[in-house]
């Protein structure tokens, strides 16, 4: 009776059996819609699997922050924010990134030493780590949005993250960082940090000094030379720092001088590679850092130089380099700058070595000039300067 009902009410039979097969559609239809819809939300990528899509593409290129940018996704976001970690990349808010930074900034720098137990020495409490980690987090977005497209990336990831806007955009700088390191040391101090470093054990002193006479290289770089890239006459850093798709190779020259300073590292060949500070190990460049750290701290309590750190040495290598004559483009590639322009990045393969060589020459008995006390009260320092007529 109610079959009958319902095919007098479409009209008959054919219009009845019409009506059935239309609904059929519909439903098959919707069920094909709420399995490509499930599909796409099983591919819509999380805002954890974009960090560390992130990682793995820092990793690939060879970057030198890798590690580091590593360690403060799951210190700072992973560990405390698991909630936001598991919620789809393209959800993510301005506010949920403002909620991330400010727990950093109300976090204590972490400790140093083995065991992280001895106290933190972050100048500005979380500030620069906070702001650092919104500069990775910027970059991380900004990658994902980019590479959203990428035909390599879906089939090698699988995963869509549909970043339209980039969260971290309109976060501000966090307040009290972004100056940069930019201080230098006068002459005198430097020469004052040279006769320090002569007080350290042979290996932390070859290693520091070698560092300074070497024009001031970033230490990252130098504590991954292998042997294989040191020669009598060279020694090859790679330079993975910056925007380059991939690390580039980095020669130096090993003058008479430089020489002498690593002859306590090359007589005793305890790691990898000649900055190795204990059996099998390559040293840690945190290691390092608070060598020069401690330094400052030791010549500024006895009042012969202002507090520094590696940062601020490398900035005075640069400016007592120009001031004795070396050009820029000749300190571009001492230190390893940013090349721009095509010709530079894919054209000129030229090494600079008898450049280099001619400025780590001059720039080594500049030193030794300074740690023997000759003066050099004819540079000025145009910060330091500015800031004695403030006082007036």
């Amino acid at each position: 009776m109610r079959l009958a009902s319902e095919v007098g009410a479409a009209g008959g039979i054919v219009k009845y059996l019409e009506q059935l097969s239309d609904q059929t559609a519909a439903i098959e239809a919707e069920k094909l819609r709420l399995l490509h819809q499930a599909e796409v939300l099983a591919r819509r990528g999380t805002f954890g699997e974009l960090l560390d899509g992130y990682v793995s593409k820092m990793v690939a290129e060879g970057r030198v922050s890798a590690k580091e940018i590593d360690n403060m996704f799951r210190l700072h976001v992973k560990d405390f924010h698991p909630a936001l970690v598991g919620r789809a990349a393209a959800d993510i808010e301005p506010e949920d990134i403002q909620l991330i930074l400010a727990g950093v900034l109300g976090r204590k720098p972490k400790g140093r030493g083995i065991g992280n137990k001895a106290a933190g020495t972050s100048l500005n409490g979380m500030r620069t780590t906070c702001d650092k980690l919104r500069r990775y987090l910027q970059a991380a977005f900004s990658h994902a949005a980019k590479a959203h497209l990428a035909p390599e990336r879906l089939a090698n990831e699988g995963k869509v993250f549909s970043i339209r806007s980039n969260p971290v955009r309109d976060i501000p700088v966090t307040q009290g960082t972004g100056a940069g390191d930019t201080e230098s040391l006068s002459p005198d101090e430097l020469g004052e940090l040279l006769k320090h470093l002569d007080t350290l054990p042979a290996r932390h002193a070859a290693i520091a000094k070698a560092a300074i006479y070497l024009g001031g290289q970033r230490l990252t770089q130098l504590c991954a030379v292998p042997w294989d890239a040191v020669t009598d006459a060279t020694i090859c850093l790679m330079d993975g720092k910056g925007r380059k798709a991939q690390a580039w190779e980095h020669l130096l020259p090993i003058t008479e001088r430089v020489s002498q300073i690593l002859a306590p590292l090359l007589d005793d060949r305890i790691g990898p590679g000649p900055f190795s500070l204990t059996l099998g190990k390559s040293a840690n460049p945190n290691t390092l850092s608070s060598i020069f750290i401690d330094a400052g701290r030791s010549l500024s309590a006895a009042g012969k130089a202002q507090a520094f750190t590696w940062k601020n040495i490398r900035v005075t290598a640069e400016s007592l380099l120009a001031h004795l004559g070396v050009s820029a483009e000749v300190r571009a590639w001492l230190l390893s700058h940013g090349r721009s322009g095509v010709q530079a990045k894919h054209y000129d393969r030229y090494s600079y070595l008898p450049e280099k060589r001619a400025a780590l020459e001059q720039w080594g008995r500049y030193l030794d000039g300074l740690a023997n006390g000759d003066s050099a009260s004819n540079v000025v320092l145009l910060s330091r300067r500015r800031k004695k007529s403030d006082e007036r």
